[in-house]
């Protein structure tokens, strides 16, 4: 089993475990056997006693020199030379177990010490979450239409607005005076169709184009000759000879002030 064996004088039964000291080894009286049972502890103050007692009572009266020289008897609590081969994997084990807890113990009893018992609070590191960044939605860009220039203002002739405007405003003095002799010899039909040659001068006047000079005092004359015209036809539908001579004055007016208009155009 072992370089450390027994004489063959040691009666057989339980003995310490070398290579364990938690075990006992069956001795067979001759040789180490492969049973093994949990080792009793046994108080420390038997301790001294313990091997005279657990020793065979032949051993204790003679023992052979050869057995004395060899071997100690095996005790419970005798240590056990180590072999040459070492420790076994258990007892290293073991060993190596109680060396870390007691290491452990020291330092925490040295931190307790210099920090008086008290147990500062473990400060854990928080792996910041990464929020995803919502992606932009592009805002539309508002198309913006280029501002138009204003229209350089036509050129108008004034010559040619004069004219224009003399000629249909003597027009409607000539329908006028046609209507002043139909309406003397008591003629009706001859009123209503000079009524409808004004409204065709009125029209020729509309179409002229304007010079910016008398642009302003021109659209408002041509308002007022409208107005005075449909009072003459309105004069005209009735037959009453006063009120057809006093809305034709009113007409005359419209067509001298749209000629003196004219003549100002520059």
């Amino acid at each position: 089993m072992s370089s450390t064996t027994p004489p063959s004088a040691t009666p057989a039964g339980w003995y310490p475990d070398y290579s364990d000291p938690t075990q006992q080894r069956y001795w067979d009286g001759a040789a180490w056997t492969t049973h093994t049972a949990p080792a009793a502890v046994m108080p420390p103050q038997q301790a001294a006693t313990t091997p005279l007692v657990s020793q065979p009572l032949q051993l204790q009266k003679t023992a052979p020199p050869a057995f004395a020289a060899a071997a100690p008897v095996p005790s419970p609590y005798a240590s056990q030379p180590r072999t040459t081969s070492g420790m076994s994997g258990k007892a290293k084990g073991w060993i190596i177990a109680g060396a870390v807890v007691g290491s452990l113990l020291l330092v925490g009893g040295v931190s307790n010490a210099i920090h008086g018992g008290r147990t500062e609070p473990v400060v854990v590191a928080q792996t910041a979450t990464q929020t995803p960044t919502a992606t932009p939605t592009p805002v539309p860009t508002a198309t913006v239409e280029p501002i138009a220039e204003p229209a350089a203002p036509a050129v108008v002739d004034v010559a040619a607005f004069q004219a224009g405007a003399s000629k249909h405003t003597a027009d409607i003095d000539k329908d006028l005076d046609d209507m002043v002799t139909t309406l003397a010899e008591g003629g009706t039909w001859r009123l209503i169709s000079n009524t409808a040659e004004i409204s065709f001068n009125l029209g020729q006047l509309e179409s002229l184009d304007v010079p910016v000079s008398i642009a302003a005092e021109w659209a408002p004359a041509l308002v007022g000759l409208q107005t005075n015209l449909d009072t003459l036809t309105t004069a005209v539908s009735g037959g009453d000879p006063a009120t057809i001579q006093g809305a034709m004055d009113g007409v005359r007016a419209s067509a001298a002030a749209l000629r003196d208009i004219g003549t100002r155009a520059v």
